[in-house]
This record gives C-alpha cells, sequence and structure tokens, in this order.
C-alpha cells in the first residue's frame, strides 16, 4: 500500500475511534435516564400510558447499552489500528482487515464473510453510533411522555 493511503487509512481510523469514544458520553446520559424510569415504574407507576411509556424507555435504554458496548468495541478496534497503521514502515491495510475478520471468524464461530474495506467499516461503525444516540433520544422522549402523562 502506498505511504498516502497508510496515512489516509491510520487517520480513518484516528477519526472513527475518537468519533465513536463519544459513545460512551451517550451510556452515561442514558444511565442518568434509567435511574428515575426504574424508580417512576417501581414506586409511583401511575395508569396505562405512563407504565407503557415507562416500559419502551428501559427497553430503549436497553438497546442503547447494547449499541454503547458495541461503540466501545468498536472505538478500541480503530484505534489499535489507528497506532499500528501510523507507527509501521511497511504496512498492508487490506491484509490486516482480512486477518481480523479470520480471526473474528474463528474466535465467536461465524463463517467467513466477503472482504470488507476500511471505508465500509467506517460507515458501519458510526451507524452503530447514530443507532445509540436514536435509543438515547427515544429514552429521553418516552421518559418525558411517562412524565407528562401522571
Amino acid at each position: 500500500m502506498a505511504p498516502d493511503d497508510t496515512r489516509h487509512a491510520a487517520a480513518s481510523a484516528a477519526l472513527t475511534a475518537a468519533t465513536l469514544a463519544q459513545g460512551r458520553s451517550l451510556h452515561l446520559l442514558s444511565l442518568a435516564l434509567l435511574l428515575p424510569a426504574l424508580a417512576t415504574l417501581l414506586l409511583a407507576p401511575g395508569g396505562a400510558v405512563r407504565i407503557a411509556c415507562l416500559a419502551l424507555s428501559l427497553v430503549a435504554g436497553t438497546i442503547q447499552a447494547y449499541h454503547a458496548v458495541r461503540s466501545g468495541l468498536d472505538a478500541a478496534l480503530f484505534a489499535h489500528w489507528a497506532r499500528c497503521w501510523s507507527a509501521a514502515a511497511e504496512v498492508d491495510v487490506d491484509a490486516d482487515l482480512q486477518a481480523f475478520d479470520q480471526s473474528l471468524g474463528s474466535t465467536f464461530g461465524q463463517s467467513a464473510r466477503a472482504p470488507r474495506p476500511l471505508a465500509e467499516r467506517v460507515r458501519g461503525a458510526l451507524g452503530l453510533l447514530r443507532r445509540q444516540a436514536f435509543a438515547l433520544a427515544l429514552q429521553g422522549l418516552t421518559l418525558f411522555a411517562a412524565m407528562a402523562a401522571g
């Protein structure tokens, strides 16, 4: 791989890792919303609409937590790739990604997937962060609706 392509891959991986790291803040905010929803549901549930909104808020918080875990894992992976690709003299980004896919398959028993370029992996990882943010927004809106209904 040409040095400019390697630098671009390292920069792309570093930017993706830094962006995904913002998912931690989203997760902490979600946890802060989880406490009043759970306390209200247990201590003062109210009517059916309020219970449904609180339950939906808890479900959205659970979905957000799943995406937070996935975003955190991807952030660590992209940060690792950024360090490796910016420090090494000779780098084959595509070979590294293919080796990662093979390791992922053997570790988790998944069948081999078609090789994916870095740009596609970046889009997928950022999609996880968007879904995490959407779940957080849904969690907050349903909690607000529950409080308004009570």
